[in-house]
């Protein structure tokens, strides 16, 4: 009981802080410095939440976290980010207390002792990773987006250069053609541009922002081209087919390994499938599986399952 009554004060500690994060209004770019805006970004650095930023100040997981949370294009702070992950795992862990405190009373016996602490750890570990894992996807699927788009971005500027059009005109051009995410990329980096920072930094920027091989290739390639000078509009022209050329490797691969993929959810859902259908039209015969050593049987079929799914899905995976 006093474990609980912590967990709610802490839960209502955090939830006043999560009030705190509110969204800015949009100031306008326009007559703006580059000192200026500098200065207005050092003031902007300062934390809602010193406490957190200061104990995660290094670690490898906020770093990770801050990378994820700009390339997915979300406009807040790894220690707001990190305020509502633990939010959120404070919240799960609650919810463990409360079950087990109701559906799972501690009877003393050693294995019920290790069923608790395993539902526990569980519920901990979705608090914990789950928001973190739920970032992950949404940065995978922007930088995807963006990879895809790269290549007809390319080829917009490649045909303005053809077309007397300077680098800068022809990047803007493209900003103006092409549709979001990658619209909104190219849009700050003329931004920034416009507010004096050279073209290569702001190149490098982007390509830091989106974390992507073919964004760095690309960038390396082009910013080398600007200063030294050349055709830089038949370098991006054979950009643009190399990355296309990857893509449909990408795609054939995707096509290939489709059989592999199909049959690794086949046979992951197939048990769980064929159990709740016997629970159905029989559920004297599969009533013996819950008992004390039918669950082991449970929990080792379980282990096993998940143990082939990454085994499958390990052999599938030709990107790393």
């Amino acid at each position: 009981m006093q474990n609980l009554l912590i967990i709610l004060v802490v839960i209502n500690i955090i939830g006043l802080a999560a009030t705190k994060l509110k969204k800015k209004p949009a100031v306008s770019t326009e007559g703006v410095s580059v000192d200026s805006l500098q200065t207005a970004m050092a003031r902007s650095k300062n934390e809602r939440f010193a406490l957190i930023a200061r104990f995660f100040k290094g670690r490898k997981d906020a770093s990770l976290i801050e990378k994820n949370l700009i390339t997915a294009g979300m406009m807040i702070k790894p220690s707001e980010f990190l305020a509502i992950n633990l939010l959120f795992l404070a919240f799960m862990v609650l919810m463990a207390i409360a079950y087990l405190s109701l559906k799972w009373p501690n009877d003393g016996a050693l294995l019920t002792l290790g069923k608790r602490s395993g539902f526990f750890l569980f519920m901990f570990f979705v608090g914990w990773r789950g928001p973190q894992m739920f970032l992950q996807m949404k940065a995978n699927s922007r930088r995807s987006k963006l990879e895809y788009q790269l290549a007809d971005a390319l080829t917009i500027i490649s045909s303005s250069l053809k077309g007397g059009y300077s680098f800068v005109q022809g990047l803007d051009m493209a900003g103006k053609q092409m549709e979001e995410p990658i619209k909104s990329e190219i849009e700050r980096v003329m931004r920034l541009i416009q507010l004096g920072l050279d073209t290569p930094k702001a190149l490098s920027q982007m390509s830091e922002r989106v974390n992507s091989y073919d964004y760095d290739m690309t960038v390396s390639a082009t910013n080398i081209q600007l200063t030294v000078g050349g055709n830089l509009s038949q370098l991006l022209e054979g950009i643009s087919n190399t990355i296309r050329d990857r893509i449909r490797l990408r795609r054939d691969v995707a096509a290939l390994t489709a059989q592999g993929r199909i049959s690794g959810g086949i046979l992951f859902v197939l048990p769980l499938g064929i159990a709740f259908f016997l629970m159905g039209i029989n559920w004297e015969y599969m009533s013996s599986l819950f008992t004390e050593k039918g669950l082991y049987l449970v929990y080792a079929a379980m282990t096993m399952q998940g143990l082939g799914f990454l085994w499958i899905k390990k052999l599938l995976d030709f990107d790393n």
